[in-house]
């Protein structure tokens, strides 16, 4: 008897609990909308619910709890899983400016010489309007790290809020941010390192300082009569990247570059992401071998004025219903022919990259990587016109493909059960004219931006 008792105790505290729970964190469910999955699949007259940003169901025949605050979407709203931003410096402080000359450049303070491994962004950010742009853009999350040069800091993933007072830490100290950048300052009041192989040469002379101190403190800890190490906050953000636990995300866009980091690479043993990577096609076979993903940028040079007049000539042609009113073929030199050939032939490159990279097996995400969010939309229509990506494949590239980077594709990228409520809710199908977002849930939290 007395079990029984314990039992229906137990079955109506639980029962307790569950109603609690229900009162505190009311569930959302979003209903009678279209569903553009990351695979390409289309899901309509579907329902998501979420509930303490978590998605709880999603699909059709949803039974919606009662507790649901419901939004009904009337059949004319298209959602899609949030986009993910891999590399971005979106609330970073600005930049130093009027740099001070000093007494001894070739052994500057770490600051002065980019060096800044221990910064993290979750200590740095600030107020930035591309916040709110990035959700009305799409993204819900974004990897973040601290402009700077040569070792700018750590990256760490955040869901997104218009204000980054609400932007919430996901990922803390995931990565180190890298790149050959060179001292700022120039030749007026610059520093070392201020050339290539200077860089080269002190990531280097890093990497065998952290390395000997992390050894210092592990002898000094065992035998406390020996001189106590110097400790070095900045020699000791680099104890991860010594001992292989983290990432180095390196941004570079040359396969010379490359190269070079394949060369640091293979003497220190680091794992590594390519950010942004330009010319990563022409590398495509070595990043494979390696199993280098890339977070590839889309900043586009723009194509050749000559090339783009005669896209609109093809165009307008094809609409008039008599061919004579088709403007005649411009007539230039041979020589002219070749130049321009050249030029396409390089841009055509550019624009291909990311679709390259895709057909020989590289991992590949997206990082904004400096592009001004303003161009996002005429650069994603140049992927799809002339890179060879459907719309699907940029979908892929912008959720399940970044999020797998990043580490985080159980958590973000996709919409299902059990993973992050962070989604966006869009007027149309977001490859038409003038598609925008009404509404960014990001970690279950709804911003409304009415399409504004």
């Amino acid at each position: 008897m007395r079990k029984h008792i314990l039992l229906l105790a137990f079955l109506f505290l639980g029962t307790s609990l569950q109603a609690v729970f229900a009162q505190t964190s009311p569930a959302h469910a979003l209903k009678n909308i279209t569903i553009h999955n990351a695979d390409g699949s289309v899901t309509e007259s579907a329902t998501i619910v979420w509930r303490a940003g978590v998605i709880e169901a999603v699909g059709t025949n949803v039974n919606i709890p009662f507790d649901a605050f419901e939004i009904d979407g009337g059949d004319s709203l298209h959602v899609y899983p949030g986009f993910i931003d891999g590399f971005s410096i979106w609330g970073s402080p600005d930049l130093p400016r009027n740099l001070e000359s000093l007494d001894n450049p070739g052994d500057p303070p770490y600051d002065r010489a980019g060096i800044q491994p221990e910064r993290k962004p979750s200590n740095l950010l600030k107020d930035d309007k591309a916040f709110e742009a990035g959700m009305k853009a799409g993204f819900t999350a974004a990897g973040l790290y601290p402009n700077g040069y040569m070792l700018p800091g750590q990256v760490e993933v955040f869901y997104l809020a218009p204000a980054s007072d609400n932007v919430g830490l996901l990922k803390e100290s995931m990565a180190l941010a890298g790149s050959f950048d060179e001292a700022p300052g120039g030749w007026g009041n610059g520093a070392y390192p201020s050339t290539m192989m200077g860089v080269m040469a002190q990531f280097r002379q890093l990497m065998f300082d952290a390395t000997a101190l992390q050894q210092h403190i592990k002898y000094y800890s065992q035998n406390p009569e020996m001189p106590a190490p110097n400790r070095d906050k900045v020699l000791e953000a680099l104890f991860p990247l010594v001992n292989k636990a983290t990432p180095l995300y390196f941004e570079v866009d040359s396969k010379e570059h490359m190269e070079r980091l394949f060369k640091l690479q293979d003497e220190f043993g680091f794992n590594a992401v390519i950010v942004s990577g330009k010319e990563a096609y022409a590398k495509a076979d070595e990043l494979k071998r390696r199993k280098i993903p890339v977070l590839a940028g889309i900043d586009f040079t723009d194509a050749p004025d000559w090339y783009s007049k005669m896209k609109k000539a093809e165009e307008k042609s094809e609409e008039e219903e008599d061919s004579d009113q088709a403007e005649e073929k411009e007539e230039i030199s041979e020589e002219e022919q070749q130049y321009r050939d050249k030029r396409l032939a390089a841009w055509k490159a550019e624009v291909t990259n990311i679709k390259k990279l895709m057909d020989a097996g590289v991992s590949v995400g997206y990082a904004s990587a400096g592009l001004e969010l303003k161009d996002l939309s005429k650069k994603l229509d140049i992927l799809m016109d002339e890179g060879g990506l459907s719309e699907t494949d940029v979908i892929k590239l912008m959720t399940t493909n970044t999020a797998s980077i990043l580490g985080l594709n159980n958590t973000l990228g996709s919409l299902a059960k059990g993973k992050n409520a962070s989604f966006s809710v869009f007027d149309k199908p977001m490859s038409e004219d003038k598609a925008k977002v009404l509404q960014s849930i990001s970690n279950g939290t709804i911003h409304e931006f009415n399409g504004e």
